[in-house]
């Protein structure tokens, strides 16, 4: 008899089963040294292509799996997965050159399709048929009716129209110069982004507009010192402070462009987000900036808030130019409600107290693309 041992024989196992990958190791590894003009291939290299492939695909899959959600699908399409790709920058940035078949464009509708009039399907691809009844009102023999405006003051109401236009320099803004109902402030200037949501220019305290929350610029350990901090300070009172260093306590010191949020005491606000915006000095400083912006605005639709203040976040101690400050926010604004599938925000709040903010902010909403 021989004097070895019976050693069991072990069951076979692939390298994806050894290396805790469902994509096939060797499968890949025969693929690569296809296509390498057969240089030498480590024993790691179709391992780690497989996991980086399956990761790339389960997240693409997840996103694409919640894209198909929000739109009430129990399948995920073509479409849902090249929804999932251009909303995603890293995943965007790696696939720009990938055509995706069935799978559309990014929804984009023109701002003059979306001002259309109550009644008709497409009151608006009809040009000329709306506007000739309106010279057939004033075309009857009544003189009378003509001649007592120009008698009794009839450029009254020419004025009062012009007044309330130019007051405002977006498009078709007719809300501009009026009282806004919801914060008893006067709108100084509005526009109407392409998916329903309204960027308001107000004039005054921060602190006293009723909206769902209230942006507060501050630094890593959560400074109340600034304008909006002392404000805030002022009108929470104890209860206030006290949510900001039980915030501290719990999240540690807040990240440059990071945000934390929490709750409002003894003012409009139901609460009030706190960010770390960068300065002008910092390094990538405009990419930060427009990262803290979405990132408070993602914190607000976290909490499923409808309305949202600013101020003049970067242009105070920041050290930022007021003009290149606005153009940066209102372009992350812009941008955020462009790549999220969904958002609850209806309403964004600039609230500015000098009259060169308010006159940067007006000119460059003017200037934003809808």
């Amino acid at each position: 008899m021989s004097g070895r041992s019976a050693k069991k024989r072990q069951k076979a196992r692939s390298r994806s089963a050894r290396a805790g990958v469902l994509f096939p190791v060797a499968r890949m590894h025969r693929y690569m040294k296809q296509r390498t003009h057969h240089q030498r291939i480590g024993a790691g290299a179709p391992v780690y292509m497989a996991a980086v492939i399956e990761y790339l695909t389960a997240e693409i899959l997840e996103l694409a799996g919640n894209a198909a959600r929000d739109n009430k699908k129990g399948r995920v399409t073509p479409r849902h997965i090249l929804l999932a790709v251009a909303n995603d920058e890293e995943l965007h940035q790696l696939l720009k050159h990938v055509t995706i078949a069935a799978g559309g464009v990014l929804p984009k509708i023109h701002p003059e399709l979306l001002s259309r009039k109550k009644g008709g399907k497409f009151p608006n691809l009809m040009p000329a048929p709306v506007v000739p009844p309106k010279p057939k009102v004033t075309t009857p023999p009544k003189k009378t009716v003509v001649k007592k405006p120009a008698t009794h003051g009839g450029m009254a109401p020419r004025k009062a129209a012009s007044i309330t236009k130019g007051k405002g320099k977006g498009k078709g803004d007719s809300s501009v110069g009026t009282l806004d109902s919801a914060t008893g402030f006067t709108i100084l200037s509005e526009k109407k982004l392409f998916l329903g949501q309204k960027l308001t220019v107000l004039q005054g305290d921060i602190v006293k507009v009723a909206s769902d929350a209230v942006v507060h610029p501050t630094n890593a350990s959560f400074y109340m010192g600034g304008e909006v901090g002392q404000a805030l300070e002022k009108a929470g009172g104890k209860e206030f402070q006290q949510e900001v260093k039980d915030l501290l306590n719990s999240n540690g010191n807040l990240d440059v462009s990071g945000a934390a949020v929490c709750p409002g005491h003894h003012f409009h606000a139901k609460f009030v987000v706190h960010c770390n915006g960068p300065t002008w000095k910092t390094t990538d400083a405009q990419q930060l900036l427009e990262k803290t912006v979405k990132n408070c605005l993602a914190l607000a639709d976290e909490k499923n808030l409808k309305s949202i203040s600013f101020p003049s976040i970067g242009s105070g101690r920041a050290g930022f130019p007021k003009q290149t400050a606005a153009q940066i926010i209102l372009k992350a604004i812009s941008n955020y409600f462009v790549t999220v599938m969904s958002s609850t925000l209806k309403q964004i709040y600039f609230v500015l107290y000098d009259m060169e903010s308010i006159g940067i902010y007006t000119s460059e909403l003017a200037k934003l693309d809808s």
